[in-house]
């Protein structure tokens, strides 16, 4: 197990402290000091050197010394402490200052900020150095929940607490449950692998539809009821009735009927009928045989004039290509003119080349067949790149003359398709003009039978046919009207008998409904009792858990018990982290004394569980009479009125006396 202890502790400028060393020796102390002596701040101190907080783990808090209620200027505040962990010694010093900077042509400093020197063994360190040394020593939050009996209680959250807990006892299984208590047995085959916050879920979710449910199957039974008509109803003789008034309107109909078709009117529509047919026959002698040579003609012209359009279409497309393959005839004729004018050019070029004489360096005449091979050099080099340029302008030509070529045969192939299609194009315009012509001179012979003299007074005695029905008709109308209403009563009447027929009729399919929803009723309310037990069940199962979780947990500390659930009023769990000593809840009730000891139980226990002893700060210890065994070193901060002074006493010195 890893061991740290205190051996000394210096203050300087530090919380209102000036200076104070504390000389520990690794031993247990007390520390006697009236109230705002320093004696929290020793501790404060201690933690703000390792970890920039104070003992109430809080970073922002005031390390200056005040004067008259004003902060001093230009003054160290320094913390430096001796420790030995696992017997190898080792100084930590931490200096907090003021930077005073002096401006160049200023004569005064100027405060720029802060600055915190950090120092091992004396050695200067930067701040991330430091802190991993100090890394390596302990960890910051096992440090904090090993040198403060009311850290873990007090400022550690509850959800964390818990966690720490579970970390020391370890995790309850499912099968350690299931064998403390047989009737649990069931659960796990219910389960069937699922977990059990998954299965809850799932159960939940189903009680509620089928409360859902069952809260509206009522409702459907109770509508069901009412649409259910009182007594049995005599349906045959109902039914009598329904037939004795269908009579009686299919009576009243005919009634109308005749009124409406009267003899007169008969007679009127009988010579109607026999005018009509004597127009339409009229108009079909008339325009008979002419009419099917305009329509044939039509059919005709309308063919020739799409044969025509075609073959247009046709020439249009062979002329638009025609016209752009001429205009990349012109495009490639005006490149190899180009072409010829370059190559003319370049086979003109002579050879020209100025050599000098004299060497560039010295000056001196340089020697003759070194300037002839110069010269032969040259004159190579030239004749290689005026081929090479010549060459290429020859094949640019041969490439354009191919493409001239075939651009020439796709003119002469389309000006032959051009030429091919003019005489059908002629052919087909001197069809349309004949057929046209023979359209005009058989329409001028059709006859318009709207025009011949019988045929109009044919349609004038129709007109005066059609007036006289439609006032025998009005004059009818006034008399049906008054059947027309009686009708529409017994009509009435009649659905009304229908209506009541078809409810008696539907009374055994909704006597059927309404027992198949109390069926389902029944076995929803089995289904939801089923499941209430398998509700019972779980929260029997986490109540187990519960059980076996606190007692492997408590079964690590002296004193400190822990609740780790509460139960609700619907009966349900809630997790909680509440430390209790004696049924006493640590956060409420429990005195200070108390709170020190349950505080250094669990420092116990945690020390033994991460294997470091580290020094222990017993603040408030004056409200203990006597705190229990620990192991680690004990700094006990003590509040003695007479001590205006801090005064220090060592433990076993103390107790020897």
């Amino acid at each position: 197990m890893k061991e740290i202890k205190l051996e000394w502790l210096t203050l300087r400028n530090f919380m209102g402290v000036k200076e104070f060393t504390l000389k520990a020796n690794g031993e247990d102390l007390k520390v006697f000091g009236d109230n705002a002596t320093g004696k929290t701040t020793l501790f404060s101190a201690f933690t703000w050197l390792l970890f920039d907080k104070d003992s109430q783990n809080k970073k922002d808090f005031g390390i200056k010394t005040l004067e008259n209620g004003k902060e001093k200027h230009m003054i160290d505040h320094e913390v430096e402490c001796g420790l030995t962990v696992d017997n190898e010694s080792l100084t930590l010093r931490k200096v907090y200052r003021e930077k005073w900077t002096q401006k160049r042509g200023s004569s005064a400093s100027e405060f720029t900020g802060h600055e915190t020197n950090y120092f091992l063994d004396g050695t200067p360190l930067k701040k991330g150095e430091f802190n991993k040394r100090i890394e390596t020593i302990v960890e910051e939050e096992i440090f904090k929940l090993l040198t403060s009996p009311s850290y873990f209680n007090e400022q550690v959250k509850w959800q964390d607490r818990r966690k720490i807990l579970l970390s020391i006892s370890g995790e309850v299984s499912n099968t350690e449950i299931f064998k403390s208590n047989n009737e649990l047995k069931g659960l796990e085959l219910i389960l069937k692998g699922k977990s059990m916050e998954d299965f809850r879920k799932t159960v939940n979710a189903r009680r509620k539809a089928i409360n859902d449910e069952l809260d509206r199957i009522p409702i459907r039974i109770n509508e069901i009821e009412k649409s259910i008509p009182e007594g049995d109803g005599n349906v045959p003789e109902l039914r009598k009735q329904v037939l004795q008034l269908d009579d009686e309107i299919e009576e009243l109909q005919g009634q109308v009927s005749a009124i409406k078709t009267g003899n007169a009117v008969l007679t009127k529509q009988g010579e109607l009928q026999k005018v009509e047919m004597e127009i339409h026959n009229l108009k079909r002698e008339l325009e008979s045989g002419s009419k099917d040579e305009v329509y044939r003609l039509r059919a005709k012209l309308q063919e020739e004039q799409s044969n025509l359009q075609t073959f247009q279409s046709r020439k249009r497309s062979a002329e638009s290509q025609q016209q752009f393959n001429q205009e990349q005839i012109q495009r490639v004729e005006k490149s190899l003119s180009e072409l010829r004018n370059r190559w003319q050019e370049r086979s003109k070029e002579e050879f020209t080349h100025e050599v000098e004489c004299e060497c560039p360096t010295c000056g001196q005449e340089l020697p003759e067949e070194k300037v002839q091979s110069a010269k032969d050099k040259a004159l190579a080099q030239f004749n290689a790149r005026k081929s090479t340029d010549l060459g290429n302008i020859q094949e640019d030509g041969k490439r354009g003359a191919a493409e001239k070529k075939k651009y020439e045969d796709e003119v002469a192939r389309l000006q032959k398709e051009i030429d091919d299609l003019s005489e059908p194009i002629a052919a087909k315009e001197k069809a349309i003009a004949k057929l046209t012509e023979e359209l005009t001179t058989v329409e001028s012979k059709v006859q318009d039978a709207s025009e011949n003299q019988r045929y109009q007074e044919l349609n004038e005695t129709r007109e005066h046919l059609l007036d006289g029905i439609a006032e025998l008709k009005d004059r009818a109308e006034d008399a049906a009207g008054d059947i027309g209403d009686e009708i529409t009563e017994k009509k009435a009447e009649r659905a009304e008998l229908n209506a009541e027929i078809a409810r008696y009729a539907n009374v055994n399919n909704l006597k059927e409904r309404m027992q198949e929803l109390k069926d389902q009723e029944e076995q929803l309310a089995a289904e939801f009792e089923k499941l209430e037990h398998h509700l019972f069940l779980t929260d029997e199962f986490i109540r187990a858990k519960v059980r076996i979780m606190e007692e492997k947990i408590n079964a690590k500390f002296k004193f400190a018990r822990f609740k780790l659930f509460e139960e609700q009023i619907n009966g349900g769990l809630q997790e909680v982290c509440e430390t209790v000593y004696e049924g006493v809840p640590y956060s409420s009730g429990l005195n200070n004394a108390a709170r020190i000891n349950v505080g250094l139980d669990i420092i116990n226990t945690l020390s033994e569980f991460h294997g470091i002893k580290a020094p222990i700060f017993v603040d408030n210890a004056e409200a203990v009479t006597k705190l229990i065994d620990t192991e680690a070193q004990l700094i006990s901060l003590v509040v003695s009125e007479p001590d205006k002074k801090l005064r220090v006493e060592n433990i076993e010195l103390e107790e020897a006396i």
